[in-house]
């Protein structure tokens, strides 16, 4: 490391070389010039140390002066990077702080006292102040950390932990420091700055309470939904499957015991049948689309519309010309025929519409599916809670998507969802 001195130690070298300098020479020049006259070397020495003085303050007055230049200049340099230093804090809001490794001295911006409620005597001493102050289960973790970059060689060091305020409130500070070192490795000083990110903690602290809040409500959407589609299938079987079925039984009983009317009763048993057949092959069409995987997504939506138009009176329009239905994937094609299934059902049971027309189209990122009706249409603002739409967001959600509903009482209704790819 290189030496330098301070200067107080150069005036006080400069003053003995010259006084050294001054007896060695001074009498053997004086013993020259008056050439062995006694009388005239007692009165030349009477004078020689008022000489010595005036030469001595003469020499110090400019030696001194070039040093006081050297130090104006240290100390303006001094203050400029202060400046910088502070200015630098002012314009990141963090509290920059500086340890001299070796001398142990400190620096700390206005912010960090500021930050904290502390002022420039309590955090003096900076590095005691800090670690007092450490919250006391991070202390052993933040104080491990940064000894091991210390002792290891390491420039770069950061951490985050909770620090307390004069107040006694603790916040949470995310801290970096660049570490300086010489030569031979040794660490010299430690420069950093502290940033107060308790707000942004807090913050996404919410955000994850939040997600975690939607995830349970949309668990709880799906359950209803399950239920709901469970309770469905319950009262299609017993309202009409369950009650053919019984019918055919008593047609079946009664052609056991009446030769007679045996033909016509099995005629209808088996009319009976075929209606018991159709009505589970509606409702497994309604649970398990077989058609989605064998015919793909528009074809699977034409059969449903050809289905649902024999049954009501409805006529359906698709606009798929340009969907290219490979460039979405198996989940999301099911998703929008669910979809489309949950908003049919709407319009069938509310609606009273006689026109539905289906779009798909292809987004910059991502696939729309819009569902319009000539219906009686609604007040969205009063009916936004519906069981149809629930599930539907509840459908969208999983996938990130979005719907936009647009309707007004007597203007039917326009259903939009959006997944991103």
């Amino acid at each position: 490391m290189r030496f330098r001195l301070s200067s107080s130690q150069i005036l006080a070298l400069v003053f003995l070389l010259f006084g050294t300098i001054w007896i060695l020479l001074s009498d053997a020049v004086l013993m020259s010039f008056t050439r062995g006259d006694i009388e005239l070397n007692n009165k030349i020495q009477n004078l020689k140390g008022i000489i010595f003085v005036l030469a001595s303050a003469i020499f110090i007055y400019f030696v001194s002066r070039s040093l006081n230049k050297r130090l104006d200049r240290a100390n303006r340099k001094k203050d400029e990077a202060l400046l910088r230093f502070n200015m630098l804090g002012m314009a990141t809001n963090d509290a920059v702080w500086d340890i001299d490794l070796v001398t142990h001295e400190s620096y700390t911006n206005q912010t960090l006292q500021d930050m904290f409620g502390y002022n420039s005597d309590e955090v003096k001493d900076n590095y005691t102040w800090w670690r007092t102050n450490l919250h006391p289960e991070d202390e052993k973790r933040v104080l491990e950390t940064i000894d091991g970059m210390l002792e290891n060689g390491g420039t770069v060091w950061n951490d985050e932990y909770r620090f307390r305020c004069k107040s006694g409130r603790y916040k949470i500070i995310f801290d970096r420091g660049v570490i300086i070192r010489d030569l031979r490795n040794k660490p010299l000083r430690l420069i950093g700055a502290m940033q107060d990110v308790t707000t942004q903690r807090a913050l996404q602290q919410e955000l994850v309470s939040e997600k975690l809040l939607h995830k349970n409500e949309m668990a709880k959407g799906i359950l209803h939904a399950a239920e709901a589609e469970r309770k469905k299938l319950g009262e299609e079987l017993h309202d009409n499957i369950n009650q053919l079925l019984g019918v055919i039984r008593l047609y079946i009983e009664h052609a056991i015991t009446n030769k007679s009317e045996q033909e016509a009763l099995l005629r209808k048993s088996s009319s009976h049948l075929l209606a018991v057949i159709e009505e589970i092959r509606g409702l497994s069409r309604s649970l398990i689309p077989p058609t989605l995987h064998d015919l793909g997504l528009i074809e699977s939506i034409r059969e449903l519309a050809d289905s649902i138009s024999i049954a009501k009176d409805i006529d359906f329009k698709i606009l798929d010309e340009d969907f290219d239905e490979s460039e979405i994937t198996s989940g999301k094609q099911l998703v929008l025929y669910r979809i489309l299934q949950e908003q049919i059902n709407n319009i069938i049971k509310h609606s009273e519409a006689s026109q539905v027309t289906i779009e798909l189209n292809h987004l910059n990122h991502g696939v729309q599916l819009v569902i319009s009706d000539n219906g009686v249409g609604f007040d969205v603002a009063t009916n936004k809670a519906g069981m149809g739409l629930t599930n539907i967001r509840n459908r969208l959600d999983i996938f990130n998507g979005r719907m936009r509903i647009t309707s007004a009482p007597g203007q039917g209704c326009r259903l939009a969802v959006e997944l991103a790819d």
